[in-house]
């Protein structure tokens, strides 16, 4: 018989096992805020992650197919930390079949979404403050989106506030780091960055005024100085006389001295930023563009940081560069998502990395009783069609890809083999302290 130690020791081995076999979800995405020609703000964003968590529930993913979802006001959700009574109705692409969302809106015109942060840490049990909330990770932004009519209010409840990594039900690895950042823009254009990578205060949010562009790692404030140093070594802004960027009412000054940097080509998340970040102010932030134009134009914008299906080069961090050009140390997702919010009409429009058809949604579609979910349309031909409209005779909307049995049964194999290898090496490892311990006696 195991002792309490032994049985600890036996816990702890297996955390660590399970750490080993199941991947962590990685989003490696990329959000922009435009403002119409017409001062009508809009949110875009891409989800970019591996097959291993395929948000449709395909090519063997872990977890079950996510869906466009909405959440009437004062119907209580159960969130991994206790019930909450949600002040606003709510809009967005789930998570798998679970209470996270991805990304969302609420019908006071705030927007949400998560993307990966490798640097985002957790506040230990014992340090959570007399009178702080606790919050699951994966649930961050249906949480606030619940409780916050704006940025300001986001801000408000995010300082009393503590992020922990913790499972929610439906997501396989989610309790196993807290890896993540949120972005909110409200109705009125606002835009902040919500980040938990400080060490020295784990899981208590770090707060940035945003300029509307947000990718990855490394932290929001070490991508602004990239940023800078970009800006101040660019020959094509030397050239025009353009020694600093405006954007949201900052001023972004670049840093001189340095090398010439033409304008970056690579999926990193730090080039992703800065080639948002420009290509957002020679847009005028979007001003440039009419209401009726911002769903192609804004898409076209995106068009440069979307990464093809499968394409095994990694899109949210890289660690470095072979003498090949081959990519070390980055997770090979690609863009499976691309979704815009017209904030002033509370609407959605989602696309699959699959077809050329936008599934819309909108606050007034909810349903005002109680939790609805609403299919993600594909089709052949572009252009866009209601989440409401499945049987549509306009538009005959193909179902999502079905996983055939081949891939179903290669899932299954991989997934037992993941089990059968943590098993075996925890029971190595038990016999190898065992055996210590008996050597000893």
């Amino acid at each position: 018989m195991f002792k309490p130690k032994n049985n600890r020791i036996a816990a702890l081995i297996m955390a660590l096992t399970l750490m080993v076999v199941m991947q962590v979800p990685v989003l490696a995405c990329s959000g922009l805020e435009l403002t119409s020609k017409e001062g009508d703000p809009y949110w875009f964003r891409t989800c970019d992650m591996d097959n291993t968590y395929n948000v449709f529930g395909e090519k063997g993913s872990y977890i079950e197919a996510s869906y466009l979802v909405s959440y009437p006001a004062g119907q209580p959700i159960e969130f991994t930390t206790g019930a909450v009574t949600p002040e606003h109705t709510i809009i967005g692409m789930s998570f798998s079949d679970s209470v996270s969302m991805l990304d969302g809106i609420n019908d006071a015109g705030l927007v949400g979404g998560l993307l990966f942060l490798n640097e985002g840490t957790e506040t230990p049990d014992e340090d959570i403050p007399e009178g702080f909330e606790t919050l699951a990770a994966m649930e961050g932004i249906t949480w606030f989106l619940a409780q916050c009519k704006d940025v300001d209010e986001v801000i408000e409840l995010a300082n009393r506030t503590c992020m922990q990594a913790l499972y929610v039900d439906g997501i396989p690895g989610s309790d196993l780091s807290a890896t993540l950042h949120f972005t909110f823009i409200d109705a009125a254009g606002k835009s902040v960055v919500l980040e938990t990578g400080d060490p020295e205060q784990p899981g208590r949010f770090v707060i940035f005024d945003s300029i509307g562009v947000m990718t990855n790692s490394p932290t929001y404030d070490i991508q602004m100085e990239n940023l800078k140093a970009y800006i101040g070594a660019a020959p094509e802004l030397r050239s025009q006389n353009i020694p600093a960027l405006n954007m949201k009412g900052q001023e972004i000054e670049g840093i001189s001295g340095g090398t010439d940097r033409t304008f970056p080509a690579s999926n990193a998340a730090y080039d992703r930023f800065t080639r948002l970040a420009v290509l957002r102010y020679l847009c005028d932030e979007g001003n440039a563009i009419p209401n009726e134009e911002m769903l192609s134009k804004g898409n076209g914008i995106f068009a440069c940081i979307n990464v093809p299906e499968d394409n095994g080069k990694g899109t949210y961090y890289y660690d470095w560069l072979t003498e090949t050009g081959d990519v070390e140390g980055a997770a090979p997702c690609y863009t499976q998502y691309t979704v815009c919010y017209d904030i002033a009409r509370r609407t959605l429009a989602i696309r699959p990395y699959d077809t050329l058809l936008w599934t819309t949604l909108s606050i007034e579609d909810a349903d005002p009783a109680a939790k609805a979910a609403y299919p993600i349309l594909r089709g052949e031909e572009g252009g866009t069609i209601s989440a409401l409209e499945v049987n549509s005779t306009s538009r005959e909307p193909v179902p999502a890809p079905a996983t055939t049995p081949a891939a179903a049964e290669s899932s299954n194999v991989n997934l037992v083999l993941a089990v059968i290898c943590g098993v075996l090496a925890v029971a190595v490892i038990i016999l190898a302290i065992l055996f210590v311990r008996k050597k000893k006696a």
